[in-house]
């Protein structure tokens, strides 16, 4: 005999049904009750990783690129801006090698433009130097960062200089005595450029040669003992350049004679600065490029 009647076994069913729903109501109150926490982070989540990625983007094209157009520091256009070097030769740019013109010319506004206008942004670019204090070579944007609620801090190393070499001997001039002629390589010019920055020869690292005379398309520039070490101006009337085509650029061949007794040694650069820049500021150390911090900060404008 059972030990429940029909009716019985129906109350049943149902107490079973009642307990079963329990833990499923409890479940969902508990989703419930956690769901603008979990809405919270995805959306933080989401938030994070677009301002993430919107600063390595800005960095790499910032590294990685020459702009567009590429002689954007010269022509004043810029629709995308680059740092990066170009390289006639390959027609292409230098990755990881920041261009010192470029970087003495780019404008908060230029970087804004990348980034967007949810955003504000600090950039730092400086020499890595462990023997002596780090010298800045360009500070952009807003310094006050420290006191954002939430920002992405991106750093790369990169080959930078304060001063552009457009034309160099280095490493082989080495060891040599008596008086010996060079062909150096060919820079360019144009008449705008020349209107933007000035020309200069830098000897460095010279040992033992007494004189040396440079000549740019055959037109002289004297060193002696007294004066090796200092940087000399290029005439700007020594230079190739056309008015009446002013983009145009023209190439500027160099030869250098130098005298030193045995064994003489020396580096010869052709520099391109931006106007006023002074003799005393061209030297090895602020033409030879070495490797530097770029430090770029980006978090939502408040």
């Amino acid at each position: 005999m059972s030990l429940l009647s029909k009716d019985s076994r129906g109350f049943a069913l149902s107490l079973d049904l009642l307990l079963a729903l329990i833990p499923i109501t409890l479940l969902l109150g508990f989703v419930a009750a956690d769901m603008d926490n979990l809405l919270y982070q995805m959306e933080d989540t989401v938030f994070r990783s677009s301002m993430d990625r919107s600063a390595g983007d800005a960095v790499s094209t910032l590294l990685e690129t020459s702009g567009d157009p590429t002689d954007w520091e010269i022509n004043g256009n810029t629709n995308v801006v680059g740092l990066a070097q170009f390289d006639p030769s390959k027609n292409g740019s230098m990755e990881g090698t920041i261009d010192p013109l470029k970087l003495a010319a780019i404008t908060a506004p230029q970087v804004q433009k990348l980034i967007g206008s949810n955003y504000d942004f600090y950039m730092n670019v400086s020499t890595i130097n462990k023997t002596g204090s780090p010298v800045s070579l360009k500070t952009l944007g807003n310094s006050s960062f420290a006191t954002a609620t939430d920002i992405v801090r991106v750093e790369r190393v990169a080959q930078a200089s304060k001063f552009k070499v457009i034309s160099s001997v280095v490493g082989q001039i080495r060891y040599l005595g008596g008086s010996r002629s060079f062909n150096i390589p060919s820079f360019q010019t144009s008449f705008n450029s020349n209107q933007t920055y000035d020309y200069w020869i830098l000897i460095g690292n010279n040992i033992g040669f007494t004189n040396a005379t440079v000549f740019i398309n055959n037109n002289p520039i004297n060193f002696t003992t007294s004066n090796m070490t200092n940087a000399a101006m290029i005439n700007s009337n020594f230079l190739n350049i056309n008015s009446t085509n002013p983009t145009v650029y023209y190439n500027n061949t160099v030869t250098l004679n130098a005298t030193g007794a045995f064994p003489s040694s020396m580096d010869i650069y052709i520099i391109q600065a931006p106007k006023n820049t002074i003799s005393t500021q061209i030297n090895t150390a602020s033409v030879v490029p070495k490797k530097s911090d770029f430090i770029f900060y980006l978090w939502l404008k408040s």
